[in-house]
């Protein structure tokens, strides 16, 4: 055997230690926002089309957020790789007082989510519990801020198992508050849309508690440096320079895919927003793990990096890809081929349902080129490279997927229910060959986020 093909093969373990917990994280996730779903199904076609719809719009807001504290996980790992581990806290500091203002900021959004979801054309009774769910989960924005902040610092410092634990406890309390709180069980009144919200925000607060007491214990705050927990001018400066553009990208690409669901399928019909909700439930159940991954890639590009290992950074990119691609490409054949099965889950009403399949067909397409994106973008994040992939989100989601799905649906009426996700096929299929393209150019080498170190001799190395 090769001696790059030995090094590029002893990767795969570090990758999947990484990414096993980080994985079967997204997975709780996941199943969690599966089965509420299910229970507002349960009560209706709207009451589950509002949960997902609200919950969509209100993540986008947060995604800035959260896009900017993505990064603690890159700074953090580079610290970590470079045996810097005072540097590791100081930048989960920053990203917790960074939680704290950005949480204030969102507060004016409340008073604006009934006009929000009206001004996208739905019906009254639907607008308000759209909004409901909206305010209930802005509400709880700075737990999600807090515990993203906590867990990437993890990630990054090689405690994967404690973020799964984490999450394992969050999903258990959202799982049994959702059904209480949903069906008025346990002595609780039925609060329907608003219990699954408030079950949600339940479930945050106890797995960003449980990040919190591991990451403040007596083992890991002294060896990182967490004591020194003031404002450093130099951390937040990096963290901002390099998350801003990440947040930037975050929020241009999930709002864009809420206000394509509310606006875009909106303008469609209420049946097809239905069928479209149902569909990314399942979309959801392939593209979380696949984030899971992207996340692991994140980190172990970051600590390759920081000991000066670019053929490593570039191993542990084309082997999550290798992993990633190949699990969407299986749920895209589950899509396709059980298509009508899978939806009968949720619901039995015909008018969906023929909607439904015919979404779920793109579904089974988009994931071939979604893999590409998500994989690639969480590795050049890896190596601070940011600026870039959030002008290339940006600007191809809002004028392909958004604006040219709006046309579409508005004055191409004969391509029915089909025409907005034709447009949204095309855009991920541009998107996923550019964000590798990127990649491959190799302009993420040439970052410089510390003080450089003796980079490994050059050497021939196989794609996986």
């Amino acid at each position: 055997m090769t001696e790059p093909l030995a090094k590029s093969r002893a990767l795969i373990p570090e990758l999947l230690s990484l990414a096993a917990p980080t994985v079967a994280q997204m997975i709780s996730y996941t199943l969690m926002q599966f089965v509420d779903t299910w229970m507002l199904a349960r009560r209706g076609p709207l009451p589950a089309t509002a949960g997902s719809n609200s919950g969509m719009m209100a993540y986008s807001f947060l995604s800035l957020g959260i896009g900017v504290l993505w990064i603690v996980n890159t700074l953090a790992s580079q610290s970590f790789g470079r045996k810097e581990y005072h540097q590791c806290g100081a930048y989960l500091w920053q990203g917790v007082w960074f939680s704290f203002a950005y949480a204030v900021c969102l507060l004016p959004l409340l008073l604006l989510a009934h006009r929000l979801f009206i001004a996208f054309g739905h019906e009254p009774t639907l607008a308000t519990w759209e909004a409901t769910y909206f305010r209930i989960s802005l509400a709880g924005a700075i737990l999600k801020l807090l515990g993203t902040a906590f867990g990437q610092f993890l990630l990054a410092i090689d405690k994967p198992k404690s973020v799964l634990l984490a999450s394992v406890c969050g999903v258990s309390l959202d799982a049994l508050g959702a059904w209480a709180l949903i069906f008025g069980r346990l002595g609780f009144h039925a609060m329907g849309v608003a219990g699954s919200a408030w079950a949600t925000n339940i479930g945050v607060a106890v797995e960003t508690t449980v990040l919190i007491f591991i990451a403040l214990s007596p083992s890991v705050r002294l060896r990182f440096g967490l004591k020194s927990w003031k404002i450093h001018r130099a951390e937040m400066a990096q963290l901002l320079k390099i998350g801003l553009p990440s947040g930037v990208q975050a929020i241009a690409d999930i709002l864009a895919w809420s206000l394509f669901c509310n606006w875009v399928i909106g303008a469609v019909g209420p049946m097809a927003m239905a069928a479209n909700a149902f569909m990314l439930r399942y979309m959801v159940v392939s593209f979380m793990p696949a984030i899971g991954m992207s996340v692991a890639v994140t980190a172990l590009v970051g600590r390759s990096i920081g000991r000066g290992q670019i053929d490593s950074a570039r191993r542990a990119a084309h082997w999550g890809y290798a992993l990633t691609g190949a699990y969407q490409a299986l749920c895209g054949v589950c899509f396709f081929v059980g298509r009508r099965t899978l939806l009968t889950v949720f619901t039995h009403d015909p008018a969906v349902l023929q909607v439904g399949e015919t979404y779920m067909i793109f579904g089974a397409i988009y994931q071939l080129f979604d893999a590409l994106f998500i994989n690639y973008n969480g590795a050049l994040r890896g190596a601070g490279d940011t600026i870039v992939p959030a002008v290339i989100t940006a600007t191809l989601n809002w004028s392909i997927n958004l604006a040219g799905g709006y046309l579409v649906a508005r004055h191409v009426p004969q391509l029915g229910p089909a025409g907005p996700w034709i447009i949204a096929t095309i855009y991920g299929a541009i998107v996923g060959v550019v964000m590798l393209g990127r990649f491959l150019r190799g302009n993420w080498t040439k970052i410089t986020l510390h003080a450089p170190v003796p980079v490994e001799p050059a050497m021939n190395v196989p794609p996986f």
